[in-house]
């Protein structure tokens, strides 16, 4: 079937994210777009690396859309996939082999031409299953170049994801060339065909990007640059923004939304793409016990959560899915906020009287800080102490990475649609060891592995269903709430939409006059 937009189209599938903007019109303006001007965005942490092989946190992911390109993106409504460096494309009745046309005449931003050797290289090395993502396309054993124009993925299986999976950052299409050339610090130097290039880096403070003069949409981007700063506070990115130091800022809380709006901001919101997410290393004792990790959920007030920390611009969750993927289902026995029963369950435990332990917080970040707060007063109730850690993001991150944590406190946005990506990462306990929590189930696996290459699309919500609620009755994750993810700008700011999945790039973003 070759199709220039595909839609997912799957039957009995939650409602994909609807992208609301609580101020503006989703970044749209009657104005003709005006070029030049420097965007400066205001970003909680640093980015790690810009290689989408080893990359592990939002960040990275971020600014890796802003320079390199996939062969196939969302579609605006996050319902299906659109051309991007592929402007067609063929799969086999069987699901065993993809066919992709590149688009011609596109460039890397250094003049050097796209070519089927790139894409091959950039995708061999996105499918090694010994790469961060590799499970993402498993069941993909080959890419291969047919001609100048197109490339082959062979699949040892029917691969249902496919397409979702090659419009995520990790199928990002980078130069063959640059990368062996620069060998180990090839994450330090990229060069893709996106919108913007990189400048400079300078690690801990700031990302510059310059537009790309070869890029292939004719006129854009708008922009000459793009300043991405490191502003850990949340107060403080806030602050920025009203000021006129930043010109547009990520995380922001929700408790900042009304104060930003009456300052004259625009605050752009993506709903049902993020869930409040706290990870637990089963290598420290007695976190390896389910009744412990169980009782731990149970203590999660996420009522209270919701209306206290996120103004009620919050639900209480119900999956560690969030509501708009496909195959979410609040039905599957969820866990809810019931002292009692987390009691009970710890009585059961090696730790009947409670025990203590630390969990980590980014330092400078208010919202999640409330959060372990609110969580330490209910589970001080059941004889259980939580020491909360703040730390500075980036060496949270590096934390977390390398195991060596104990609980972390943060949250999950999906990359596509479909919900293979944290299924895949979080109970195929092979990738990232259990999305580092070391959580390992043979039967949670067994059944992300044949929801990865089930085609009928009922047979694959009974699966995924089951997998939700082996999630509930293990808790080797605890999900709190269903967050929106919001960004605020100033006035100046126009044509920036963020995605249905809460991603953006800035192409189609441009500056108005002071």
């Amino acid at each position: 079937m070759t199709k220039r937009t595909t839609r997912y189209g799957l039957a009995g599938a939650a409602a994909l994210a609807t992208l609301a903007l609580m101020a503006g019109t989703r970044g749209a303006s009657a104005d003709e777009p005006v070029k030049g001007g420097t965007l400066t965005v205001g970003q909680s942490a640093d980015i790690f690396t810009f290689d989408p092989y080893n990359t592990q946190d939002d960040r990275s992911i971020f600014t890796e859309l802003t320079i390199y390109e996939r062969l196939v993106r969302l579609s605006a409504d996050g319902r299906g996939v659109e051309p991007e460096l592929a402007t067609a494309w063929k799969i086999s009745p069987d699901g065993l082999t993809a066919d992709f046309t590149l688009r011609e005449g596109v460039k890397f931003s250094d003049g050097s031409p796209l070519t089927a050797d790139d894409v091959v290289f950039s995708l061999t090395r996105a499918i090694d299953q010994n790469g961060s993502w590799g499970f993402l396309f498993s069941p993909v054993k080959s890419v291969s170049k047919v001609d100048d124009k197109a490339v082959r993925l062979q699949m040892s299986e029917a691969f249902a994801p496919l397409l979702p999976a090659l419009s995520t950052f990790a199928a990002s299409i980078y130069s063959k060339a640059n990368f062996e050339k620069q060998g180990e610090h090839a994450g330090e130097h990229p060069l893709g065909t996106g919108g913007f290039a990189l400048e400079k880096w300078d690690r801990g403070q700031q990302v510059a990007l310059v537009r790309n003069p070869n890029y292939w949409q004719a006129g854009k981007p708008y922009l000459d640059k793009v300043i991405m700063k490191v502003v850990g506070d949340d107060n403080a990115r806030v602050i920025q923004v009203a000021s006129g130091d930043a010109d547009l800022i990520a995380d922001v809380p929700a408790s900042q939304v009304d104060q930003i709006k009456g300052s004259g901001g625009q605050v752009f919101t993506v709903s049902g793409t993020a869930v409040g997410f706290i990870t637990i290393n089963e290598k420290v004792k007695p976190l390896d016990e389910a009744a412990v990790r169980c009782a731990l959920s149970y203590a999660i007030d996420r009522e209270a959560i919701a209306k206290a920390v996120y103004f009620s611009r919050a639900a209480p969750a119900k999956s560690i899915l969030p509501s708009s993927t496909l195959y979410y289902d609040p039905n599957t026995d969820p866990v809810s906020f019931d002292l009692k029963k987390a009691a009970a369950l710890l009585a059961k435990s090696s730790v009947p009287k409670g025990f203590e332990f630390t969990a980590t917080v980014p330092s400078g970040d208010a919202t999640r800080q409330a959060v372990a707060q609110i969580w330490a007063a209910s589970l001080n109730e059941i004889g259980v102490k939580m020491n909360i850690e703040q730390v500075e993001e980036t060496t949270a991150q590096e934390q977390y990475n390398t195991e060596k944590y104990t609980m972390r406190i943060s949250a999950w946005t999906n990359d596509t649609p479909d919900p293979d990506e944290l299924m895949g990462v979080a109970l195929d306990y092979q990738p990232q060891n259990g999305l580092h929590s070391s959580y390992h189930s043979d039967e949670a696996r067994d059944l992300v592995l044949a929801a990865r290459k089930e085609l009928d699309t009922k047979k694959r919500q009974e699966l995924y269903s089951r997998l939700q609620r082996i999630v509930n009755r293990d808790c080797p994750f605890l999900y709190t709430v269903e967050q929106d993810r919001i960004y605020a700008g100033n006035a100046r700011v126009q044509g920036f939409t963020p995605n249905s999945q809460g991603k953006y790039g800035f192409e189609n973003v441009w500056l108005k006059a002071k």
